[in-house]
């Protein structure tokens, strides 16, 4: 997970540094559409609201980040490879969004519209990566076991994290189709809302809530 997340890092951070040093880039990390948004002053997400109820936004989003997070994993097959694009290409798409927005005065309304939802949405990513690439460790050093039995360890632990993943990832869709688009919100209660539900996530993953349920019993 540490190194999956450096990684991501170190990418957000170039793609960053790519899109403020020549903004012509953006176009290899973000559609027209949204490049032509945001040259008028305004974000993609703007009145999304109007043209999309919550209820469908909230499925639709969900659906997909769940797509992104399963996809990461199995790429995880072509010895981490495959995991290590999408976690990098990911990284530069979020630095060069952020710094496309920054240099038209739209960076702390992009912050605003990821607080609620985004703390958990790329922490899951990263974890998915993080399976993916043990996936693919086991298939390049499986150690005293054989590749095959390496392999379905791997996928035994793994399993059992994207459980917990997939089921905060449906929460994190919820906030975004109703939260995150609603500029009524402050960014007060957006980052209350987005920090609790990652703290929610990390007690849940340490097995802390668990352990007090069970306190409890």
């Amino acid at each position: 997970i540490a190194a999956v997340v450096a990684l991501f890092v170190l990418c957000t951070a170039a793609g960053a540094w790519l899109v403020h040093t020549y903004p012509e880039l953006v176009t290899l990390f973000a559609s027209e559409e949204m490049i032509d948004h945001v040259q008028r002053g305004e974000l993609w997400t703007d009145g999304l609201l109007n043209v999309v109820p919550s209820s469908l936004l909230a499925v639709r989003i969900f659906t997909n980040n769940i797509a992104v997070s399963l996809f990461a994993l199995c790429l995880g097959v072509a010895y981490g490879l495959g995991t290590f694009y999408i976690i990098g290409m990911n990284g530069f798409m979020l630095g060069g969004v952020f710094a496309y927005c920054l240099q038209h005065g739209l960076g702390r309304r992009l912050f605003e519209f990821t607080a609620a939802h985004g703390f958990v949405e790329l922490s899951v990513i990263c974890i998915s990566g993080a399976i993916g690439a043990s996936l693919g460790e086991a298939l390049a050093r499986p150690g005293q076991l054989t590749r095959a039995a390496a392999f379905r360890a791997a996928v035994a632990r793994g399993a059992q994290l994207m459980v917990v993943c997939l089921a905060f990832l449906v929460g994190a869709g919820v906030l975004e189709g109703y939260v995150s688009p609603d500029r009524s919100i402050p960014l007060g209660p957006r980052l209350a809302i987005g920090l609790g539900y990652f703290l929610l996530f990390a007690l849940v993953l340490s097995g802390a809530v668990g352990r007090l349920l069970d306190r409890r019993r």
